[in-house]
């Protein structure tokens, strides 16, 4: 768990290229060998691998899922990895296919909030929700997905962010989202007013000599 952890951090947060080149090699493996990799540490690899993974990757990926549909364990390894793969296009393909058959609809939600998580992903995913809003809440369902996608708007951290996702579930107010709405709006909110608080102290100190 603590090689999963750091490899995630230095990978992904710490940006290293070469943690995410031995993370593709890895994954590469074992999506020949499952067993080259142990269970804790495959999340991390395949997450790592994704960061600025390909199409190629990518394309690779989804057919792992169609391999593994029965096969709840490592299924989900590769499906909670696509909201890692940070280039846009992949960003558009993984919004598509959350909203399409092939996922079922108890994973949209996750799927969705996965890529509302991300910072590379977020605002495009918030976008896509809203436009798709109505299809949503008709495929997944007020009391499935919808919560879930609810709470995964709670990552943004502007006032701007916190007065459109109040106005959007004003506009268009699911009732079993309703608690979770007003904490996500509170929690971003929250973390505007520490973020406009704090930032002029710390740009002062930065560049302080």
């Amino acid at each position: 768990e603590r090689r999963a952890a750091l490899l995630n951090l230095v990978g992904i947060w710490g940006a290293s290229t070469d943690a995410q080149r031995r993370a593709r090699e890895l994954a590469a493996a074992y999506m020949t060998d499952p067993t080259s990799l142990p269970g804790t540490l495959a999340p991390a690899v395949l997450d790592v691998a994704a960061y600025g993974g390909d199409a190629a990757l990518y394309d690779r990926y989804l057919a792992r899922l169609e391999q593994l549909a029965s096969q709840p364990e490592e299924y989900y390894r590769f499906f909670n990895a696509l909201p890692y793969f940070d280039e846009p296009a992949l960003v558009a393909r993984t919004l598509e296919f959350a909203l399409s058959p092939k996922v079922r609809t108890q994973d949209a939600g996750s799927l969705f909030a996965g890529l509302l998580a991300r910072p590379w992903s977020r605002d495009r995913a918030w976008a896509f929700v809203k436009e798709h809003w109505a299809e949503l809440t008709e495929r997944l369902g007020t009391f499935q997905g919808i919560p879930t996608i609810v709470m995964g708007t709670s990552n943004f951290c502007t006032t701007a962010a916190a007065a459109d996702i109040r106005s959007s579930f004003e506009r268009e107010p699911v009732a079993s989202a309703a608690h979770g709405s007003a904490r996500s709006i509170e929690k971003v909110s929250a973390c505007a007013a520490v973020a406009d608080r704090q930032s002029r102290p710390l740009s002062k100190w930065l560049t302080e000599p």
